[in-house]
């Protein structure tokens, strides 16, 4: 699953959406961001105890693609996933999108930035969905 930016080549990735499936609660899947020369991965733990998700915040980003105020912002119960998202105001979510090695500060992390259109939004949003099991 791929979320592009519009004008830079970024992305973010996730796959190996086999592990959301994996017994006795060991779910993850990976994120691997993308940007000119950039590229970086890591293992994000999936388990959601307060439905907070990917999925959900993706929902809310699509319902309101034509504009919120502030910066909407979404992580990993671990934090090794981070995103934030900013609404321009003219058709574009500026985008944020940070990896951490670890939580605890003593490993490495990534960002990239980059434009989505937010008449995208709502694809997104279901291709997010379809990746994590459910129905948008």
């Amino acid at each position: 699953m791929l979320v592009r930016g519009e004008a830079n080549g970024s992305s973010i990735e996730l796959s190996e959406e086999e592990g959301l499936t994996k017994p006795g609660g060991s779910e993850f899947y990976r994120v691997t961001l993308r940007g000119n020369e950039f590229e970086a991965s890591t293992r994000v733990y999936a388990f959601d105890p307060m439905d907070k998700g990917l999925p959900k915040f993706f929902d809310g980003l699509a319902r309101d693609w034509k504009g919120w105020e502030g910066t909407r912002h979404w992580s990993s119960l671990e934090g090794e996933f981070e995103l934030e998202f900013r609404h321009d105001g003219i058709g574009h979510a500026e985008t944020v999108a940070t990896i951490h090695s670890n939580r605890h500060g003593h490993g490495w992390s990534g960002e990239i930035r980059f434009d989505i259109a937010a008449g995208e939004l709502e694809r997104i949003a279901k291709d997010i969905n379809r990746f994590f099991g459910r129905t948008a």
